[in-house]
């Protein structure tokens, strides 16, 4: 940034010192008159020959030149003494080249400014007072004159460039304050964007480095829970990591008047400015903030600390710049909060959804599995005394079904499938389910599963299986059906389950008007399932006519 301000100043003085040479060329126009007019004074010793030479020098070598009289202001007084010089040798006190004597004292104008060309001018009237004296046909009211002429130009000048320099200091500060409200205004705009709170973080830190041009920076964050400051991230201008290899990012700062000068700033809201002593009650921020002075910023949200934004202060303190980086700390702290809220808000609806998940699970597995039980257990109840044989092989077979609802229980607590799902194996599960839902029954369950069943993703032929377990499980227990088909067809990127009976039927506004409740759970798990894979479904019943249950995915895991 320094660089820049340097070479833009640099720019504009030679622009200026281009005029002053001009102006050097235009101002032997005098002396090239009164020669015309027939006064050899005006050439007296080749005082045109001279100023012209001098001038071709100045003219040829302007950058050098500019160069040297920024360094070395006092080589104005060389060329005070050469004006001096050719007014002593064409008149003294009258030469012609009183207009050329002005070079000296308006650069010294432009480039010192008010100063500078009142000590110009006092040095232009002793010389001049000295090039006069000796000779008889000086007028000292021209002396005079000359030297109010000196002070006059020269302090007009000097004057307008001060105020010129302060309008462009002005300028340049009004064009750094809208840069930094342009940088502070794409932050806003990034940060929205954010998806976690590190990233928040690197934002606010490449905004106050990179764009800002503070040498480094550093964010931490407060976590509420355990009111400890944590989660230090750090950045230096060339974007290098401060703490790579160093800080770990979790250290940890009590949130307390013992956590040291940070936390005291965080727990008042009171910015720090060029603070020295950041020694905290962790050893390792101490080792690696080191000694520099720092800005210390809290990021507050409705007075709640959520962070702090720490600045090196080594190139001072700017108050619009302080500004600038207490907007950013403002804008992070809205940012790290909005952020942090938004995770917290989808941790809950995790919660709510994995409770509904559970809840269906369970609801298509082990309620299921229950019932069959239940149902099993009433009819060998009715079958003793007088079938025993019949009863222990029902029990075999309820055994069975027990363990089975065991690994079901488990499998819902793990949420798990086997890895290699096969049409084949989806096929016998499903039927050995069906049988056992629909023992004592007279329903005939008939299965068939054409297509790429293999490009189904693993939670797509999870959810298929268990929208037909569950249609199973509602046919047996409300159709009174006879005949039921499962047909699963895969074709063209999408699968398609058609379930099938030929019961009694319902009225499909009635059943899922009693939403949730203990009958009709099951509708609207199916309904839930397919929302849940990205797809379509349709329910068709009518009293007496049977029902047929549609159901259309993506074969790709759409999550």
């Amino acid at each position: 940034m320094k660089s820049e301000v340097s070479q833009s100043d640099l720019t504009n003085t030679r622009h200026v010192f281009q005029l002053l040479v001009l102006y050097r060329w235009l101002s032997l126009i005098p002396a090239i008159l009164s020669l015309a007019a027939g006064d050899r004074q005006a050439i007296s010793g080749g005082a045109i020959l001279a100023a012209s030479l001098v001038n071709l020098f100045i003219t040829l070598r302007p950058v050098q030149l500019n160069a040297w009289l920024r360094r070395s202001p006092w080589l104005l007084l060389l060329d005070l003494s050469f004006c001096a010089a050719l007014a002593a040798a064409t008149g003294g006190w009258g030469t012609p080249y009183y207009l050329y004597a002005f070079s000296p004292l308006l650069a010294a104008a432009f480039f010192f400014g008010m100063r500078g060309a009142l000590l110009s001018a006092a040095g232009a009237a002793l010389l001049f007072v000295a090039a006069g004296l000796g000779r008889a046909d000086q007028s000292w009211q021209r002396l005079i004159a000359q030297i109010v002429g000196f002070f006059l130009i020269a302090g007009t000048f000097g004057y307008a460039t001060t105020l010129l320099k302060r309008l462009q200091a002005s300028h340049s500060e009004l064009d750094r304050v809208h840069r930094d409200l342009e940088i502070i205004h794409s932050l806003t705009l990034s940060l929205q964007s954010a998806s976690d709170v590190n990233e928040v973080e690197e934002r606010v830190l490449t905004a106050v480095t990179a764009d800002l041009g503070f040498p480094q920076a550093v964010v931490a964050l407060v976590d509420q829970n355990e009111r400890v400051i944590t989660a230090w991230l750090g950045r230096a201008r060339d974007g290098h990591a401060l703490f790579a290899g160093g800080l770990p990012h979790p250290a940890r700062v009590p949130l307390a008047p013992e956590g040291g000068v940070i936390a005291e700033c965080l727990l008042d809201g009171q910015t720090r400015l060029a603070t020295r002593d950041l020694r905290t009650s962790n050893e390792h921020v101490n080792r690696y903030l080191g000694g520099g002075p720092y800005h210390l910023f809290p990021m507050l949200l409705r007075e709640h600390p959520v962070g702090v934004l720490l600045v090196d202060a080594s190139d001072g303190g700017d108050p619009a710049r302080l500004r600038s980086l207490e907007s950013i700390a403002s804008q992070a702290a809205i940012a790290v909060g909005t952020t942090m809220l938004c995770i917290d808000r989808a941790q809950r609806l995790a919660i709510q959804d994995e409770r509904v998940r559970i809840a269906r699970d369970i609801h298509d597995t082990v309620s299921q599995s229950l019932f069959g039980l239940v149902y099993s257990l009433d009819a060998c109840a009715r079958l003793l005394p007088e079938q025993p044989e019949m009863v222990k092989s029902e029990l075999g077979n309820l055994r069975r079904l027990a363990e089975d609802t065991r690994a079901e229980v488990r499998q819902s607590i793990l949420d798990i499938w086997p890895s290699e799902l096969t049409a084949e194996r989806f096929e016998s599960d499903l039927r050995r389910y069906a049988t056992e839902m629909c023992r004592g029954s007279e329903l005939k369950v008939a299965i068939a599963i054409r297509g790429d069943f293999a490009r189904m993703s693993g939670r797509v032929k999870r959810g298929l299986y268990r929208i037909a377990q569950e249609a199973v499980n509602n046919i047996v227990r409300h159709a009174a059906a006879r005949e039921a088909r499962i047909c699963l067809d895969t074709l063209d990127g999408q699968a398609m389950l058609v379930v099938r009976d030929d019961g009694r039927g319902f009225d499909l506004r009635l059943a899922l008007a009693r939403a949730f409740n203990r009958e009709h759970f099951g509708l609207r798990g199916i309904q839930d399932r397919v929302g849940s894979l990205g797809g379509l479904n349709e329910i068709l019943s009518l009293p007496g006519a049977g029902t047929t249950i549609w159901v259309s995915v993506p074969v790709a895991d759409s999550k």
